[in-house]
């Protein structure tokens, strides 16, 4: 049977060399734990009330495996995949929100399309592709909110990652390891990177395929501003194996803006690829926030 990939969206960061100065004085991975949960705990307040409008620019392509006969052992063999040269563009703006829906638990992107390539959208059947959240769905309620991005001309979209801050409250950073990876610049500004990697607890990372829901471990590297230990960047990365010689890889990147209603994500990158080959980016951007400010 022929499995189609129906994929999603973002871009990672570059890595390099750190000049020698901002190697001095690193601070204890504890120190950076508290300031990434007083923003999450402040991200927390602050969330219910924000209001933005997103762009999303995709830019993806389809592609096709082929299973052959399956041996005594249970293995697959003979496995292909066929990829398209061409990848599809398209561009969706939307209202965007955060919000809880009934059956669904902590905050989840919601968002009102307005145009898709330019146009009002059509009600089209969402398919049920790639799409990646931060919670386990309940009853069919997160898998509803992130197909309500895709619509038909899309490939599929990635979508959740705006409140991956949520992830490292006091709580739950219980179910993570830390580790202090040295200092960068974000920017212009010189930040401290940590690495962070969940040990235990359900896959943060919900990922719909088809008719399964295939939960990912969270692992990636976070940035914090010297100056204030604000944390501004957030990167995310899972590996999975889909038969012999075949891995599907996720890479997120998610940048957060200050604003008078505090943190608000302002570039979403997500890139997904088998083995070498891209199956899908989406770059979603952010603008016109409106919110609850923050009293300093």
């Amino acid at each position: 049977m022929p499995y189609r990939f129906h994929s999603a969206a973002v871009l990672f960061g570059f890595a390099f060399a750190a000049p020698m100065f901002l190697q001095a004085q690193l601070p204890e991975a504890a120190e950076l734990q508290l300031a990434l949960a007083n923003a999450s705990a402040t991200f927390a307040r602050t969330v219910p009330s924000l209001t933005a409008t997103e762009r999303l620019n995709q830019h993806g392509r389809r592609g096709e495996m082929q299973f052959g006969k399956k041996t005594r052992k249970n293995e697959l063999r003979d496995v292909s995949f066929t990829l398209p040269e061409e990848f599809q563009t398209h561009e969706v703006v939307s209202a965007y929100r955060f919000g809880t829906t009934a059956g669904s638990t902590g905050f989840h992107e919601i968002r009102t399309i307005t145009t898709i390539d330019g146009k009002p959208p059509t009600d089209g059947n969402p398919r049920h592709a790639l799409t990646l959240g931060l919670q386990r769905p309940d009853d069919g309620a997160k898998k509803e909110l992130l197909e309500n991005l895709e619509q038909d001309r899309l490939v599929g979209a990635a979508a959740d990652f705006g409140p991956m801050l949520l992830l490292f409250t006091e709580s739950g950073q219980r179910g993570y390891r830390f580790k202090v990876l040295g200092a960068e610049r974000l920017g212009r500004d010189p930040a401290y990177v940590l690495g962070y990697r969940q040990v235990s607890g359900p896959g943060a990372v919900a990922e719909f395929r088809e008719r399964e829901e295939v939960l990912h471990a969270a692992q990636g590297k976070i940035w914090f501003r010297q100056s204030d230990l604000l944390p501004l960047r957030i990167t995310f990365e899972a590996d999975e194996l889909v038969a012999p010689k075949f891995i599907l890889r996720n890479e997120a990147d998610i940048t957060y803006l200050p604003t008078p209603f505090g943190l608000a994500p302002e570039l979403v990158l997500h890139r997904q690829y088998l083995n070498q080959d891209l199956l899908v980016e989406n770059r979603f951007t952010y603008s016109a926030y409106n919110g609850m400010s923050i009293i300093p």
